[in-house]
């Protein structure tokens, strides 16, 4: 099937938004509450686990020259510390029941997904050694999707050097799109060089930052040469678009409304997802066409809820920055878990196990979200999230807490050198 923009854009319009149209607003019946006593089983493994990393974290040899003895540390240490770390979180990854990944893949292909994830991770810190540790989170998660898309059409993968630039171009653009620090006549200019790269001008990118861009963009070409098929630039394009309708959401002096909103999300989120789709090595058929960019749009509207106070602060114009009150914003999650529930239900896979551990993943993330944003919500509402998280409300609050402050670049310097003795 043709990857065209009035296709696309047919189903955004129709089928999609239909679906959502018809998805209730009632708090879904299909949530399974986890028994207290399950949850603190669940909290007393993550404790264990968390000591566990941070004693090893804390035996971390770095290499810097003691100035008594005017010895360094060996190599051999750090390697011994590289191989106890990693073999550490592979046998988390083999028991741990809380996410349970391993419940639903065979350990050939988890093996495999953690030396991919491995790969992804030595490939952006050489290409961008600038990211913070959460810009690496967001382009590692892009790639998860990708990969897990795969693995629902049972599709062994190896490093994907397409997909890889994909991912990578969420940090690169996204983030400098949203970012106020920039005018909107330099972002113009930056999805304009975008454009140009996509349709194979000639481009020339001025600073570091567009440099890279295009770089990434090229490692797609490489893969998908245009003069063979020009379907990725096709959707590349459309995304582009779609970004670019996005900003209307950014600007407070004009109103959107709700059906605005509900078709920017829907083309920006579903054509996002449709692209991590489209490198998985398998055709893309009519059914795929719906499930993807109907799970591209949850994916935009999960990433909205998380995102609630921001963009109340900034005045983005999402759906859940819409409704006044906390009712208005509960009927939206319940809308949006009806929504998955549904396009999970009538999507046929080979690999039902690993769909049905991914639908179980996304609603983990509703819950988490609503109550990570509880002022938004109302406290009985925010109650009956919590019964359905695997641990409680608290001692969430209290794991988040991380080691270091995403501001702190000592810290984030530290940290990075650990993850790059653990990959090499």
């Amino acid at each position: 099937m043709l990857l065209e923009k009035n296709v696309i854009k047919n189903y955004c319009n129709n089928e999609i938004k239909n679906q959502w149209i018809a998805a209730p607003d009632s708090y879904p019946d299909f949530l399974s509450k986890i028994l207290i006593e399950k949850k603190l089983e669940n909290e007393n493994y993550i404790l264990s686990m968390k000591e566990s990393l941070q004693k090893q974290i804390a035996t971390y040899p770095s290499r810097k020259t003691n100035r008594l003895s005017l010895k360094n540390t060996s190599r051999s240490e750090q390697n011994k510390w590289q191989f106890e770390t990693t073999t550490m979180f592979h046998n988390i990854l083999k028991k741990e029941n809380i996410i349970g990944i391993h419940n639903s893949m065979e350990e050939g292909s988890l093996e495999l997904l953690e030396s991919e994830l491995k790969d992804f991770m030595i490939h952006a810190r050489k290409f961008a050694p600038e990211l913070n540790i959460e810009e690496l989170g967001q382009a590692i998660r892009n790639y998860i999707v990708y990969v897990m898309f795969a693995q629902i059409h049972q599709v062994k993968t190896d490093f994907n050097m397409a997909a890889f630039g994909y991912s990578m171009l969420y940090p690169f653009t996204d983030n400098y799109i949203d970012s106020p620090n920039y005018t909107s006549k330099e972002k113009q200019e930056y999805n304009q060089l975008i454009r140009d790269k996509i349709l194979g001008k000639k481009v020339s990118p001025k600073s570091s930052h567009q440099k890279k861009t295009c770089r990434l963009l090229s490692h797609i070409e490489d893969m998908y040469p245009r003069n063979l098929d020009s379907s990725v630039f096709t959707l590349l394009d459309i995304m582009l678009e779609a970004q670019e309708e996005s900003l209307f959401q950014q600007k407070s002096d004009l109103f959107l409304s709700y059906e605005k909103r509900l078709d920017i999300s829907i083309y920006k989120g579903g054509v996002s997802v449709l692209l991590d789709r489209f490198f998985v090595d398998k055709p893309i058929t009519r059914e795929d066409y719906l499930f993807y960019l109907a799970f591209g749009f949850f994916l935009q509207l999960a990433d909205d809820l998380q995102d609630i106070s921001e963009d109340t602060t900034s005045r983005n114009q999402t759906l859940f920055t819409l409704g006044e009150t906390p009712e208005d914003k509960e009927k939206t999650v319940n809308k949006l878990l009806h929504f998955l529930s549904s396009i999970m239900k009538t999507y046929h896979t080979a690999n039902d196990t690993f769909k049905d551990f991914i639908f179980e993943n996304c609603c983990q993330l509703i819950f988490s979200s609503v109550t990570g944003s509880k002022a938004f919500f109302t406290e009985t509402y925010v109650k009956q999230m919590e019964e359905n998280l695997p641990v409680s409300l608290s001692f969430m609050e209290d794991l988040k807490k991380t080691p270091f402050d995403a501001g702190d670049i000592k810290n984030q310097k530290k940290y990075l050198k650990i993850l790059d003795v653990m990959i090499k």
